[in-house]
């Protein structure tokens, strides 16, 4: 769930950069760059800093909190003027593989249960590994709309 989130973020956040104009020009006066920077950082905020800085410089200056997820920041890539960065949280979800889970960790799935689990598992002894998660949706009882609800939640 979390990679999909992170994946659409950089999505958007791609589409934003390439329809919208980001002011990169650096200020002549004071060759000092201005950073937001929020989310789970103990010291959000705008902050000065000297051209060619870096993310580790500023997240020394804001603190990541515990729960912050920096795992996939390049510490030394350069901060651009008026850049916006937000650190998310890192995701405590644990993924269910369709592919090996019990009926335990199945009935777990929001909307399925014991019956719906024990499919699952015998589609899976039947056709081998799910390819893909769209697969589940050969499993009777499983259609696009329970799919959707537990898609988020799932893995192969």
């Amino acid at each position: 769930m979390y990679w999909r989130l992170i994946f659409i973020l950089f999505i958007v956040t791609g589409t934003i950069l390439t329809t919208v104009k980001v002011d990169r020009s650096l200020p002549e006066e004071n060759k000092q760059i201005t950073v937001e920077i929020r989310g789970h950082v103990r010291n959000p905020g705008v902050y000065e800093l000297p051209i060619g800085s870096t993310y580790n410089d500023l997240l020394s200056k804001a603190v990541p909190d515990e729960d912050a997820m920096t795992d996939d920041i390049s510490l030394q890539a350069v901060l651009y003027n008026k850049q916006l960065i937000i650190i998310p949280e890192k995701s405590s979800n644990k993924l269910i593989s369709i592919n090996s889970a019990g009926i335990d960790e199945l009935i777990s799935l929001p909307g399925i249960g014991k019956s719906t689990a024990q499919k699952i598992i015998d589609y899976r002894d039947q056709n081998g590994s799910f390819l893909s998660l769209e697969d589940l949706m050969n499993v009777k009882g499983i259609g696009y709309a329970k799919f959707s609800r537990i898609k988020e939640y799932i893995s192969l």
